[in-house]
């Protein structure tokens, strides 16, 4: 059992500290509006979800290092999903099931006013051998977690023939009509696969299907799987791994299912996110109904460079993002305090209303710039970073191009597509139209 009752018997004087901890270095990269844990290496977000009037973020953490390693959870609350109060570790692996791999990703649900978490354990023998393994851990209180005495509940022996147990991770947990359901990511046979499971009290699980058919997309492994429904629609989002030096990319599936059979038949796919730099995606609903969608902002090719030039901080969460349906086009728009643009700009999230074909808008840093050059149907975006320069593209639909900068990162917003990257540009305070 971790316990955080220390830091909240002394929450005021403890959130002074941690913001004192974000600012010892006074690290201009660091973003002022983006989640960040204030020490160490943070990766996939978890466990969200609104429970007893807070909105809870979970994600992996190693409090130890700016790189990644032994996994733990890093817990996080929120009354607005735009400030966070930082709650420490609510999982860490204390267990032998979790002996030298750690606590991997995982969801929430809220089963008989108690908040479950569950996680894959990855544990790692002294030969090197994997073993992943689903669990459960639980709250009364949002804030003191206990694991459940019959871990792991869900193993690899429980799923398809071929399933490796080294590959079977990232359970996303949801009810449909009085049922519980998770969908595991697992590697079958070599094959990236999204597996579907059933239960009727969270801890005894039967294997359904594999959800989604042998997709040319789901690589040589699947991560993070996510199914959810908008309005009725389906749609099932999982990232990719294709190995043989491609990037990893998230995918989402819009399709119709089928409950009896335990499959999602595929009528559109596409990216989530047109960038590198976004992946392990999680959404939930939010106090109104609302189905709210956070990422992960990484440094695909530079993964280790904050930590390598000493800041203590390394990754973040993307914005919250509410997802909806507009002529049956997924939409995203960020959950985030809007401001006016002009020439004179600070970190902040802004809307432009006339971004025509032919216009250029240059954002300058004190470390860098951000080129964005709008044509017939694209927008263009060249992002010179003092750790890289790179040229990427995404789709335009209208006039409207919604833009959030903030130190370190930029997420755009073009109605049905989102370009989401880790530039390492910071004091953007300047903004010239051509």
């Amino acid at each position: 059992m971790v316990s955080v009752q220390f830091i909240l018997a002394i929450g005021d004087a403890n959130q002074y500290i941690y913001q004192q901890i974000r600012t010892l270095q006074h690290d201009p990269f660091r973003p002022d509006q983006h989640f960040t844990a204030p020490v160490g290496w943070i990766n996939d977000p978890n466990g969200l979800i609104y429970y007893k009037g807070w909105y809870h973020l979970f994600c992996q953490h190693n409090p130890y290092s700016g790189h990644w390693d032994t996994m733990h959870w890093y817990h996080a609350r929120s009354k607005d999903l735009k400030h966070w109060e930082d709650l420490g570790e609510a999982l860490e692996p204390d267990q032998d099931y979790e002996a030298k791999g750690g606590v991997f990703s995982g969801s929430a649900i809220v089963k008989d006013d108690r908040l479950y978490l569950v996680y894959t354990a990855h544990h790692v023998a002294d030969d090197g051998t994997i073993d992943e393994t689903q669990c459960l851990a639980y709250s009364d209180d949002g804030l003191n977690f206990q694991k459940h005495p019959g871990n792991p509940v869900l193993t690899a022996a429980d799923g398809p023939s071929g399933l490796a147990a080294a590959d079977f991770r990232d359970p996303k947990v949801f009810e449909h009509d009085g049922s519980y359901y998770l969908v595991v990511a697992g590697a079958v046979d070599g094959r990236g696969q999204v597996l579907l499971f059933k239960s009727t009290d969270l801890v005894n699980w039967e294997y359904v299907s594999a959800i989604l058919k042998d997709q040319p997309y789901m690589g040589r492994m699947t991560e993070c799987p996510d199914y959810f429904e908008i309005d009725g629609q389906a749609f099932l989002a999982f990232s990719t791994i294709y190995g043989d030096d491609h990037y990893s990319t998230v995918n989402i599936v819009k399709g119709e299912m089928d409950w009896e059979k335990g499959e999602l038949t595929p009528l559109k796919h596409e990216l989530y996110d047109a960038g590198p730099d976004f992946y392990a995606s999680q959404s939930f609903l939010d106090k109104n109904g609302n189905r709210i969608m956070i990422p992960w902002l990484r440094s695909v090719d530079q993964a280790d460079y904050l930590a390598d030039t000493g800041h203590a901080w390394n990754g973040m969460m993307g914005l919250p993002r509410q997802l909806s349906l507009e002529n049956g086009e997924l939409v995203q728009t960020p959950v985030t305090d809007w401001k006016q643009f002009g020439e004179r700009v600070v970190n902040g999230s802004y809307h432009l209303d006339d971004f025509k074909p032919g216009k250029k808008l240059t954002l300058i840093g004190a470390n860098g710039r951000i080129e964005i050059n709008r044509l017939a149907d694209n927008y263009q975006v060249k992002v010179i970073s003092p750790i890289y320069q790179r040229k990427y593209q995404l789709s335009a639909i209208g006039d409207q191009l919604d833009l959030n900068f903030d130190n370190s990162c930029l997420e755009l917003f073009a109605k049905k597509q989102t370009l989401s990257l880790f530039t390492f540009i910071y004091g953007i305070e300047q903004a010239i139209w051509k």
